[in-house]
């Protein structure tokens, strides 16, 4: 699996999946990750900043967006609205994630 944080995202391979992961938790994008280490022909692009991830979206040009359904400075929903009004993404399609933290007792 090729990686990069989308600070400056290398052109995808035609022939491999462009995964752009928007989550403001670094722990779900390690789990993502770790998934994902065995598959070599996607590239995962990791953004913890939703209002940062439109821009992303156009470097890396995604072929499915993985997203946090709850962040602090964006709601989720809104989000997806903004990929579906967006020409570049409006076709992509997104899959949204949540996750709760919950203290260990």
């Amino acid at each position: 699996m090729n990686e990069s944080s989308g600070e400056n995202a290398p052109d995808c391979l035609e022939s491999g999946l462009s995964v752009l992961l928007v989550d403001d938790q670094p722990f779900v994008g390690e789990v993502i990750r770790r998934a994902l280490r065995s598959e070599h022909d996607i590239n995962l692009h990791v953004c913890t900043d939703a209002h940062r991830a439109m821009a992303v979206a156009r470097d890396v040009k995604p072929t499915v967006i993985l997203q946090d359904l709850v962040m602090p400075e964006i709601d989720g929903l809104d989000l997806v609205r903004a990929w579906r009004a967006d020409a570049e993404t409006a076709r992509v399609p997104i899959i949204v994630l949540s996750a709760k933290e919950e203290p260990i007792v």
